[in-house]
């Protein structure tokens, strides 16, 4: 009866050196290396009558008084260590007169702009470390009680001007209609039409796209507050006395390039796409029948991305071009538009709507080409701008 005792030993023994081999070989083993961690997906948009921003298909409503169609394009959201930023308006009932009040949405809350005009929005927005830049307009609907003073006097109630607030701050950029006499009897004054639709933020420089309806009007962009005209020879009148000349539409600025897209009116039917780099133009379409527009433009590793829509076969197409050569999204009897576009590593975003019957349109992104729906189809929507984090 005496050896079972030594067994039992002997049997601890044995699990103890078996266990001293899994911590020694557990101990000189690489860890496993980390998974890769998918990128957040931003895209703001509006479904039927309400404002919204998606974070991987999840949808946030915006407050109810947030105005549709008043600063949604592609540079309208910003996403800066997982906060979202939203350019836009709110609606200003004064009388009979609906204004609006120059605002930005924080994760879905709403900071009002200062604004002396009282009629004002946003229409782009862009995070740079610690200071947020809102550019939009401000309309001064009163030029006729304006006081002359001299042909080119820079007047505090000439229409709609340019606007940029840093941190709240609002600046007026130099507008591009020539305000002061408009006849000899000095009774009234000519007015500013501009609009702005992207804001960029490199170091110290600031540009903001935009330009001016006044007729001769204008496309260009504004680099510290000073204009740079993008229209050249592209303006036209043609024989019937009907105008054609450039839009803008986005910028992007990489190292010293600066990139606009827009579009251009070549004949009387339809607008072609284009975009400038340093101001030299270059069309992304030679048909001037059926129509296209540059949306969106964004620049990684060399290569220039640029989301728009052209109409192929009566039907419009979302189409990204990469360096100039046209891939479209959709094909058959459904229609789309892209209407913003961003890289991340190797992987093309590109945000807009598309058709879905029997009458809706459904907000969408493609993923290198492959859609990916964020509404059902029940109600209109479309998705705007989009950022990836």
């Amino acid at each position: 009866m005496r050896p079972a005792p030594a067994l039992f030993l002997s049997g601890i023994f044995l699990l103890s050196l078996l266990a001293s081999c899994k911590k020694e070989n557990h101990g000189s083993a690489s860890p496993p290396p980390p998974r890769p961690t998918a990128p957040n997906v931003y895209v703001l948009g509006t479904e039927g009558n309400v404002a919204l921003y998606w974070k991987n298909g999840v949808p946030t409503k915006l407050d109810s008084q947030a105005v549709l169609a008043v600063g949604f394009n592609s540079s309208s959201l910003a996403v800066s260590n997982g906060h979202v930023y939203i350019s836009g308006a709110r609606p200003n009932y004064n009388g009979s007169i609906v204004a609006g009040i120059p605002v930005y949405w924080l994760n879905g809350v709403a900071t009002t702009l200062p604004d002396s005009s009282g009629n004002a929005s946003g229409n782009a927005i862009f995070v740079a470390g610690t200071d947020v830049y809102e550019a939009g307009s401000t309309l001064y609907p009163d030029t006729s009680h304006v006081p002359y003073s001299t042909p080119t006097a820079d007047y505090p109630r000439d229409g709609q001007r340019a606007t940029i607030w840093k941190n709240g701050m609002p600046v007026s950029l130099p507008g591009y209609g020539v305000v002061g006499l408009v006849d000899s009897a000095k009774y009234a004054v000519r007015s500013y039409e501009d609009y702005v639709n992207s804001i960029y933020v490199s170091g110290t420089d600031v540009y903001v796209s935009g330009g001016s309806f006044w007729q001769p009007a204008h496309a260009g962009y504004w680099k510290n507050g000073v204009r740079v005209d993008l229209t050249g020879s592209l303006s036209y009148t043609a024989s019937n006395g009907s105008s054609g000349f450039p839009n803008t539409t986005s910028l992007f600025v990489a190292g010293s390039d600066v990139y606009v897209t827009g579009y251009e009116a070549t004949s009387l039917t339809a607008p072609v796409a284009i975009y400038w780099k340093n101001g030299a133009s270059h069309f992304l379409s030679t048909d001037s029948i059926n129509g296209s527009q540059a949306t969106s433009v964004f620049v990684s590793g060399g290569d220039v991305y640029i989301a728009g829509w052209q109409n192929i076969n009566g039907y419009s197409r979302a189409t990204v071009w990469k360096n100039g050569i046209a891939t479209t999204l959709t094909s058959g009897s459904t229609s789309s538009s892209a209407n913003a576009v961003r890289v991340s590593g190797s992987d093309v975003y590109v945000a807009g709507s598309q058709w879905v019957a029997p009458g809706h349109y459904v907000a969408v992104y493609w993923k290198n080409g492959i859609p990916v729906t964020l509404t059902d189809g029940s109600t209109n929507a479309i998705a705007f701008s989009i950022q990836i984090e």
